[in-house]
């Protein structure tokens, strides 16, 4: 298993490494993706500081993949949010998340309780 993270670790590296230029969703979305695997890893200096370029890459970036992905990954940091680095990270992450969901209020619909599905 280990084994298995260490090769997609790699892999998403690769990956951001190559689409940095220009294409910012899917750099985002590698991002994304290397974060995950760091947090997988239990390495959570490495997955807050690839989430720092993360919100980094393209704040009014208007994608709502990388809007449901980001959710998953606020979903998944929460468990670690009595790390101080990782807290400190998500409220930066909350902050670019309500500005992001500002610029995508009218293509994302809302659930009946007014909050994005």
């Amino acid at each position: 298993m280990a084994a298995h993270i260490a090769a997609s670790s790699s892999h998403a590296e690769e990956a951001m490494i190559l689409r940095e230029a220009g294409r910012t969703r899917s750099l985002a979305l590698s991002r994304i993706t290397l974060v995950d695997i760091h947090v997988r890893r239990g390495d959570l200096d490495a997955a807050v500081s690839v989430g720092h370029d993360l919100l980094s890459t393209s704040p009014t970036l208007g994608s709502i993949r990388v809007v449901r992905q980001l959710d998953g990954l606020r979903h998944l940091l929460e468990r670690h949010k009595a790390y101080g680095p990782v807290r400190e990270y998500l409220v930066r992450f909350d902050d670019a998340r309500r500005a992001r969901m500002l610029l995508l209020a009218n293509i994302i619909p809302t659930s009946p309780g007014g909050t994005p599905e």
